[in-house]
């Protein structure tokens, strides 16, 4: 299939753009945050629910990481600013929705720009195939 970059960048764009990227905050800190309503019982179910947000939002970043990676292989050296445009609003966001996902640890990485996170996002992402392939119906 041929990959169009400006169709790439685009997706890219439209996922972590300063404006567009509140959408999925929102998503997380209203499940995540200090104003979200805790059930009445924490029970397995719950917290196996909240997990299972939680690994999806860390998909949701590690899928953003590869797409940006991929597009830095196929943009031209006029696009370079671009590219760092993207790369910083993926970094600002990844800040932002660190408290909600991530375990101190890996706070503190993001936080310094450490490589292991990316390296945890990409565990992530090698890991895809067997989120899908997971039943998550009530009767488990």
């Amino acid at each position: 299939a041929v990959v169009s970059t400006q169709s790439t960048g685009m997706l890219i764009q439209g996922a972590i753009g300063t404006t567009v990227n509140q959408g999925p905050l929102e998503i997380i800190t209203a499940f995540f945050g200090k104003g979200s309503k805790a059930p009445d019982v924490i029970d397995d179910k719950h917290l196996r629910y909240r997990n299972r947000l939680r690994y999806q939002c860390k998909l949701f970043l590690a899928n953003i990481k590869r797409g940006l990676d991929e597009n830095r292989n196929l943009i031209g050296t006029f696009q370079e600013d671009y590219q760092r445009e993207m790369e910083y609003n993926l970094a600002r966001f990844r800040e932002s929705v660190a408290p909600y996902i991530f375990n101190e640890d890996a706070q503190r990485q993001i936080r310094e720009g450490s490589n292991l996170v990316n390296k945890s996002l990409s565990d992530a992402d090698n890991s895809i195939g067997r989120v899908h392939s997971i039943d998550y119906s009530e009767g488990r």
